[in-house]
């Protein structure tokens, strides 16, 4: 649509076309919520712990529950401390980490509430240290 379109709609057109995107905001939201809550994690599987504002590399080590899981982290190699640029290779640490699915289908490290808490993304890597800390 171009702004002269946009323009020349009457303010009834205009909020029925807002009405229309919130609908479909709305239904998009429910769809994205419902994949987090079907995903179901297998050993192996690569993950994403979110602390705060860094994120560390893992992958799934063992299924406890199917509402609770073990993580190990990767090894990493440091390419540019500054530029966030790391190599994350196949090797894991010895420490694992719990974490548990929430009602809501997010998962969230064991003894944390799930605002401000520690979270777990599963189905890709990524390895981020903020330097300004």
């Amino acid at each position: 649509m171009t702004r002269e379109e946009w323009l020349s709609f009457t303010q009834e057109q205009k909020n029925a076309r807002y009405k229309l995107q919130s609908k479909w905001q709305e239904e998009h939201d429910a769809r994205v919520l419902q994949a987090i809550y079907n995903i179901v994690p297998k050993v192996g599987l690569p993950c994403t712990i979110c602390y705060w504002s860094d994120k560390r590399a893992a992958t799934v080590s063992r299924i406890i529950s199917d509402r609770k899981i073990a993580v190990r982290h990767n090894k990493t190699n440091c390419l540019d401390w500054y530029g966030s640029r790391y190599e994350i290779l196949s090797e894991l640490e010895e420490e694992e980490e719990i974490f548990t699915k929430r009602r809501n289908g997010r998962w969230c490290m064991e003894g944390q509430a799930f605002k401000d808490g520690v979270h777990l993304m599963l189905h890709y890597q990524r390895h981020y240290i903020d330097p300004s800390f």
